[in-house]
């Protein structure tokens, strides 16, 4: 019973590091005039295939290579805003329940995950938010890719300091999502690529 609390704990922390990802688009989308309400997002239950639309496509279409360059960019933003309040919230407050801490050192991994995955396996196989930005702007690419390794090494920094008590689900956890999100690309590259 408590590992599917910790399992039911994960999904959620996942859940809603995909939801501010979106929201992380949306809100830029929103500010450039695309979206009525910037909090409107799709997220699936299964996770897969997560958007920020609904989004006004012709106001869309309108948008300048760097408003465009931004919304690619604005999951990234959100995924490292919020893994930077999660630091803060955990070296701040003492957090005694088990399932809180949990939920926050998962919360704080996924983001940093999903950066991860978008900047260096994002850059190998060019889908969603970064094949946008590599349409734009290729000078970015190895960049980008750099910003990942960094972020990669802070990681498993971060790995190696969790509590024992939780550091088993997370890696398992954690490692799940990077082969789904992994085999992901490599799947949505192949299927793009017949189109």
């Amino acid at each position: 019973m408590e590992l599917l609390l910790k399992i039911l704990i994960s999904y959620f922390a996942l859940y809603i590091v995909i939801l501010f990802h979106e929201w992380g688009h949306s809100f830029l989308y929103w500010k450039y005039g695309c979206k009525d309400n910037w909090m409107k997002v799709t997220v699936k239950p299964y996770l897969f295939f997560s958007t920020p639309r609904p989004v006004d496509e012709e106001k869309a279409g309108e948008l300048s290579d760097k408003e465009n360059l931004l919304i690619s960019y604005g999951g990234i933003i959100a995924n490292f805003i919020f893994s930077i309040l999660g630091f803060i919230l955990i070296s701040q407050f003492s957090i005694n329940n088990s399932y809180i801490n949990l939920f926050i050192h998962q919360f704080i991994s996924l983001n940093l995950v999903e950066i991860i995955t978008y900047l260096v396996l994002g850059n190998i196989y060019l889908v969603s938010d970064m094949k946008g930005i590599a349409e734009i702007n290729p000078k970015l690419r190895p960049v980008n890719f750099f910003l990942g390794v960094i972020i990669a090494i802070f990681y498993f920094k971060y790995l190696l300091e969790l509590p024992k008590n939780i550091l088993g689900i997370i890696l398992i956890f954690n490692l799940i999502v990077i082969i789904c999100m992994g085999l992901g690309r490599i799947i949505f590259t192949y299927i793009y690529s017949k189109k």
